[in-house]
């Protein structure tokens, strides 16, 4: 099961990610969620159950029943195993995860450098640290920021790697000898939410991040967006004010220029002339109750809280998501500019609408990592 030589009909793979995502289920459950026939249902669950990708939850396992136990079927997690990657301009972050993407183990490694040779060794050298060697690897997942898709192995541009036309997941497949897949960091963020996280229960939400730029993930109708050449959610210079400061692509008054961490640091830094001051100083300094926060620092902060609640406006106005979840390095940031994104949430959504709520998810970036994995587990599962 999920070799390279055997397919998967829709009706398999459709019961194997609903009791993943959502198990463990009773098989009457399972049959009235995908309007199946129990016949049908035996017929799709068999060749999992005898290969051991599925099995009977023991009694004692879930909650107590009356009379005779359900004996409800769940994924066993532990048949696969698959490595996540996420590259940024400095660090390369992996983890190993199980199918029902538990994190088994994780690492964590400086760049050298961006010369491809270099990070292609970090890179089999992290993977080979994290296989067991009772059990091989599925799958290897690569995400970074920059244009790439799991149906293409080439990343096309990465400018923190300063990376065009790489054909990485050839690369690393001949390197490791494990199917490789890359994929959009925050896309595979968004993926690991759908099936792992806030996004369960959702037909329909959508990803903001907010860090050293900022990215939208979305998944409407269940399936997750990926777009032309993958270009979707291409929100970080959506237009907030054209006599606002100049972001490093010479776009003035984008949302990158007022709400990404670099932005922010560098708006408080130069207006008060101390270069020295970081990101988190300058958050320090807005939150300061002593004197109710720098001024300068304040009026940033608001400024970028503004900008955020327009741009989750504009997003939920376009997609009506169902919710949409607030993350990425720099999110902490929400906690002081909150009032200011409320304000201009409610006043940027179409009238019609009401306010979408938002989850605010401070992650790790083991978690984008832990995106990376899932984005090779949905890929071999949903495309093969």
């Amino acid at each position: 099961m999920f070799s390279q030589s055997e397919r998967l009909t829709d009706a398999m793979r459709s019961v194997f990610v609903e009791l993943l995502v959502h198990g463990p289920m009773s098989r009457a459950e399972v049959a009235r969620r995908l309007a199946l026939s129990p016949s049908a249902l035996t017929k799709v669950t068999k060749p999992f159950i005898e290969t051991g990708y599925l099995r009977e939850q023991l009694t004692g396992e879930g909650p107590s029943t009356v009379g005779r136990p359900s004996q409800p079927l769940q994924v066993d997690a532990s048949r696969m195993s698959f490595v996540g990657i996420k590259l940024t301009a400095d660090e390369l972050y992996a983890v190993r995860t199980d199918l029902a993407a538990t994190i088994q183990e994780e690492t964590q490694r400086t760049l050298i450098d961006h010369d491809i040779d270099n990070v292609l060794g970090q890179i089999a050298q992290t993977v080979a640290d994290l296989t067991e060697e009772d059990r091989p690897l599925s799958a290897v997942g690569i995400s970074l920021a920059g244009t790439a898709t799991p149906s293409d192995p080439v990343v096309h541009t990465s400018p923190f790697l300063g990376w065009s036309q790489l054909p990485l997941a050839r690369l690393v497949e001949e390197a490791v000898a494990v199917p490789t897949v890359l994929d959009n960091d925050v896309r595979a963020l968004t993926a690991v939410q759908q099936w792992f996280g806030e996004g369960v229960g959702h037909s329909s939400f959508a990803l903001i991040t907010v860090g050293a730029g900022i990215g939208c993930g979305m998944v409407i109708g269940d399936r997750l967006v990926t777009g032309r050449s993958g270009a979707t959610g291409l929100v970080g210079h959506l237009a907030i004010d054209d006599r606002g400061p100049m972001c490093e692509q010479g776009h003035r008054g984008c949302a990158r220029a007022y709400a990404s961490s670099p932005a922010i640091r560098r708006s408080v830094a130069t207006a008060l002339d101390r270069p020295e001051l970081t990101f988190d100083d300058c958050l320090a300094m807005a939150r300061d109750e002593t004197r109710d926060g720098h001024p300068v620092a304040r009026r940033v902060l608001d400024e970028a809280g503004t900008a955020l609640g327009q741009i989750v406006a504009t997003v939920a106005n376009i997609t009506g998501p169902e919710l949409v979840i607030l993350s990425g390095e720099a999110v902490h940031m929400y906690e002081v500019c909150a009032d200011a994104f409320q304000t201009a949430l409610a006043r940027h959504t179409h009238w019609t609408s009401t306010p979408v709520p938002v989850v605010v998810k401070p992650f790790a970036f083991n978690e984008w990592a832990r995106g990376a994995a899932v984005t090779a587990l949905q890929h071999l599962l949903l495309h093969r």
